[in-house]
């Protein structure tokens, strides 16, 4: 009997929907139906802006509490008791929204109700509060956590149950993710539905929200609010010439329908550019390209050509979305707006947003996440350090909406010396929930104060005008949520921030201890800690259990959404050396993705023909380097056939270079053909590269640093064509062709 399927019997989502926020409940049902006994494993996502407040067990009607620990010993101590015949829970945080349950010793024939308790807290926009319940972890590229999961068909379902209170002035309630069951204008339903896609909900309201407040009375008698600004903005943006940069994810987990969505979103997003604004479109996978180097004016003649070069992307290959960043975010003292499309499946989503929040400036970068089962955290916070704002965006949803409301958000000034005026309250300490400012969206800040004595204001300028919004302290209710607990993780995730900012491994280590002690304090979860309960067993057990990891729903690969993940691609010293490859690009093997390989091959069959053009060519090049004068682009070509050979010297090369630096800095393909060279030296041969790259112009700079792939348009030649200027003695008319061939070829 297989042992795989036989764990996790049912998943059942309870919430209850209080405005702005939500107290929510996953029930998770393990069942071992062998004869032995298991340790379960089970992965699964919950909401980023979640506060995970319990995890609790229940085996024969008893109920056991967990308890915060830090890691290593909750760790410790679950394995300790199951060496010693009890059964122990262990829930640990696995990325900053993916979570580990393991369920240490289910005796056969037992069950295990394990329930998790979490606050959220919802965006509310365009008079709308929207709910979204992740159910699935789907694949990410080199990602040290998915490359541990198994994904099949599963038996077991998933259940949502989902009460709206009865303050909230709801005008309609709707799903695009699921098929929902309204019971009582209050319930939502959703029974035995399969695990492959989030669940998405959304409640529009009848009345128009105005800024607004609420508090609760913390464990030490201080009110704990939150204000919610809705800024009513008049000014926007003069109607001055905008730079867009579209970057476009076409990796292999965004075939299908995933990258349809996608090309018509940019291309709706294209046509609402104006004359005179430039744009530039950059896909990509486990590399880079773009669709020039430089940002292009925008035009018809230019949309039509943009319009087919989006249409002809095809998806294939890994997700590395931080070389393009680099590529948008070069240049310093611009004003780009960045419009991302991706599913957001990577692993190293931290290193990509502190890079963003790093080197943003005055840009802007708005993500879009594409699909049914997306990286929320990853698309929102790279939005959010972006000085922008994320749309999610399911199968079937109409994106018109979110393209209007993001063009608005670009429009948007953005808001200068922001301040809170608390008046006579006295702060003991403040949060923002949120970077930036959009018109007619909420403005969040979280605040402990001794006492609500006064008014609060939110001031700022926006393109010189002064703005003003005010909550009066009698408008402030009192919440059904305890505010604390949110406070608490909101803390956490800011001293998370010190320790980015961070260069001493004392302060990071005490910055570490201080997020362990608020959990510890709170009994929420963190980084650090893990949720632990022991269950003492009188029936003791000290067989050992078999492993079981919790298999998950593959029913989201449809039409080959994802490749084979069971291949393994070459490592690099393995890929064909050609100008459309960054070959210093390190591709590791067993990747999460297949990524498509090149294998270098000689295309002419005839060894004594390819011998005797390489002698030819080389006769020539002994006599062609004696020249005073020589052809530019020839000695490059050369330059790049040659580099690393002993009888060539790049100085002299450098020299040449640098003489007639007047003809090479304006021209394409000189430009492109030095970076090729400087990618084919050795990392030994600093100084070279050095002076390689001050003879680039700016805009090509770029490439280097981004590790853009690059195209070279020079005319091709075959194999025939080769065979017939051996035969007529033409190598010398035709050298520049012929050394291309053999560079591209060999």
């Amino acid at each position: 009997m297989e042992c795989k399927e036989l764990a996790l019997k049912k998943v059942k989502i309870e919430g209850n929907i209080l405005g702005k926020f939500g107290i929510f409940e996953i029930n998770q049902t393990f069942k071992n139906n062998t004869w032995k006994a298991l340790e379960v494993d089970y992965t699964f996502p919950v909401i980023e802006t979640a506060s995970i407040v319990d995890f609790e067990a229940r085996i024969n009607n008893k109920v056991l509490k967990g308890i915060c620990k830090e890691k290593g010993e909750a760790l410790k101590e679950y394995q300790e008791n199951i060496v010693k015949g009890n059964s122990a829970y262990l829930m640990q945080e696995e990325t900053e929204n993916t979570f580990k349950i393991s369920l240490g010793r289910i005796l056969p024939g037992e069950e295990v109700f394990i329930k998790i308790k979490y606050i959220d807290t919802f965006e509310i926009v365009d008079n709308k509060i929207k709910v979204m319940i992740p159910t699935l972890v789907t694949p990410r590229y080199a990602s040290k956590v998915t490359s541990k999961l198994h994904y099949k068909k599963v038996d077991y379902t998933v259940d949502f149950s989902i009460n709206i209170d009865k303050s909230i002035n709801k005008k309609s309630v709707y799903s695009h993710s699921h098929n929902i069951r309204v019971i009582d204008d209050e319930k939502i339903e959703v029974l035995n539905y399969d695990m492959s896609k989030d669940f998405k909900l959304e409640i529009e309201l009848k009345n128009e929200l105005n800024s607004n407040g609420t508090y609760s009375v913390t464990r030490d008698k201080n009110k704990l609010v939150c204000l919610s600004f809705m800024p009513e903005i008049l000014n926007k943006y003069s109607d001055e010439e905008k730079e867009y940069l579209f970057i476009i994810d076409i990796s292999g987990s965004m075939s299908g329908s995933k990258l349809d969505q996608t090309k018509n979103a940019v291309i709706q997003c294209l046509h609402q550019l104006d004359e005179g604004d430039k744009f530039n479109i950059i896909p990509f996978n486990h590399n880079f390209t773009a669709m020039s180097v430089n940002s292009m004016e925008y035009n018809e003649t230019n949309l039509k050509e943009a319009t087919k070069y989006v249409n002809s992307l095809e998806a294939t290959g890994g997700t590395e979305i931080l070389n393009p960043i680099v590529f948008s975010l070069y240049e310093k003292n611009s004003n780009k707006t960045i419009l991302l499309f991706t599913d957001g499946q990577v692993g190293n989503e931290c290193q990509i947003i502190q890079y963003v929040r790093e080197n943003i400036e005055k840009n802007r970068l708005f993500a879009f996440g594409i699909d049914s089962n997306v990286n929320a955290f990853f698309i929102k916070e790279i939005s959010n350090v972006g000085n922008g704002k994320a749309e999610l965006i399911q199968p079937g949803e109409k994106i018109d909406d979110a393209i209007i409301r993001t063009f608005a958000r670009i429009q948007t000034p953005m808001l200068e010396n922001l301040k809170i005026d608390y008046g006579r309250n006295n702060v003991l300490d403040e949060i923002k929930e949120n970077e930036n400012l959009f018109n007619y969206e909420f403005y969040n800040i979280f605040v402990k104060l001794e006492d609500i004595v006064d008014d609060i204001k939110l001031t700022g300028n926006i393109l010189e005008q002064k703005y003003e919004w005010l909550i009066k302290k009698e408008d402030l209710q009192e919440s059904k949520i305890d505010l604390e607990l949110v406070f608490a993780k909101l803390e956490m995730d800011r001293l998370e921030k010190y320790i980015r900012n961070s260069r001493d491994f004392e302060k990071i280590d005490n910055y570490r201890k201080m997020i362990i002690d608020i959990s510890l304090k709170y009994n929420i979860i963190s980084k650090y800690t893990s949720f632990i309960i022991i269950n003492t067993r009188e029936d003791k057990s000290f067989d050992v259990p078999i492993y079981q990891d919790t298999t998950l729903s593959d029913k989201f690969l449809k039409l080959g959404a994802f490749p084979d993940m069971s291949k393994a691609c070459v490592n690099a010293s393995q890929i064909r050396r050609t100008s459309h490859v960054n070959y210093s690009y390190n591709l590791s093997s067993g990747s999460d993705l297949d990524i498509p390989c090149f294998l270098r091959k000689n295309s002419i069959n005839d060894d004594f023909e390819l011998n005797e053009l390489k002698n030819q060519i080389l006769e020539y090049y002994e006599k062609f380097i004696k020249e005073e004068n020589k052809d530019i682009l020839t000695y490059l070509l050369f330059a790049l056939y040659y580099v690393g050979k002993k009888y060539f010297d790049i100085n002299d090369l450098i020299s040449f270079l640098t003489k007639n630096y007047e003809q090479i800095k304006n021209n394409d393909v000189y430009m492109k053909l030095i970076i090729l060279i400087y990618r084919s030296l050795q990392n030994n041969e600093d100084k070279l590269k050095e002076q390689l790259l001050n003879l680039l112009s700016d805009d090509y700079k770029k490439v280097v640093y981004s590790k853009m792939n690059i195209t070279v348009d020079l005319d091709a030649i075959n194999q025939n064509e080769i065979k017939q200027i051996l035969k007529n003695d033409k190598v010398r008319e035709n050298i520049n062709k012929i050394i291309w061939y053999l560079y591209e070829n060999e």
